[in-house]
């Protein structure tokens, strides 16, 4: 017994001076070891690598559909102008194409903007989303490398924080080009005709229209966003990251 009070001796005793040590629980054998050479560690890193390579190539894909002109394909069998031919017709141009011995032969394309008075309400919307979903899926790129740097760091809380960031922004660029695909396939199914400027050599409506394939590539980045983002969200504050206190002997 001492004068600063009664000394308590036992298995839930602390010795004086005690150190603690976030992120590095003890093997064994007593030796530290890091967070990254744990088993929990590598799965959560291949399910991020793989989320980051899946929503690239949905990022890459939808980036691409936006310059190509296959989003519909209307089929015209003739006009005082041109023979039976194909068109094109995309988010920023239209191509027409010339149909002859079993060949389709690139006859020109006539470029438009977001102001020209011409261009329909989903095109409009689609000059819109689709930049706006490269820029998204971009930061979201961003934030993924950042975490994954920290969770090579075994910096669990950034992690957490950047795989989210990562999440959200994926989704939401994915949410962009679907919109812009399901508004392209309405207009198809409504058969929606332009009003193209003479010009373009171009009837208001086609005697028949589809699904092109650009508007195809851009629903498969989609879903490759999609899928990236969910895979970032599956980063959860893991269980080995507790504090642990380590004795040091007096």
């Amino acid at each position: 017994m001492s004068d600063g009070g009664p000394e308590i001796h036992g298995k839930c005793s602390l010795p004086s001076g005690p150190s603690y040590a976030p992120d590095t629980p003890s093997s064994g054998d007593g030796s530290p070891w890091s967070a990254s050479t744990s088993p929990l560690f590598n799965g959560r890193l291949k399910l991020q690598l793989m989320g980051f390579v899946v929503a690239t190539v949905g990022w890459v894909l939808g980036t691409t559909s936006m310059a190509l002109a296959e989003w519909r394909v209307w089929y015209v069998n003739s006009t005082s102008l041109l023979s039976s031919h194909l068109a094109c017709v995309g988010v920023w141009r239209a191509c027409i194409f010339h149909q002859g011995n079993g060949l389709d032969r690139a006859i020109g394309c006539q470029g438009y903007s977001y102001f020209d008075p011409y261009v329909p309400m989903d095109i409009h919307v689609a000059q819109i989303l689709l930049p706006l979903a490269t820029v998204l899926g971009l930061f979201s790129k961003a934030a993924i490398i950042f975490a994954l740097k920290n969770m090579y760091l075994s910096k669990v809380q950034k992690t957490c924080d950047a795989s989210a960031v990562a999440g959200m922004l994926s989704i939401a660029a994915s949410f962009c080009i679907l919109a812009a695909v399901v508004w392209n396939q309405l207009s198809i199914q409504t058969e929606e005709g332009i009003a193209f400027p003479p010009s373009f050599n171009l009837p208001f409506k086609p005697d028949s229209q589809e699904v092109g394939g650009a508007a195809l590539m851009a629903f498969l980045g989609s879903c490759g966003l999609f899928f990236g983002g969910l895979a970032y969200f599956s980063y959860k504050y893991p269980l080995d990251s507790r504090v642990y206190p380590t004795t040091s002997d007096t």
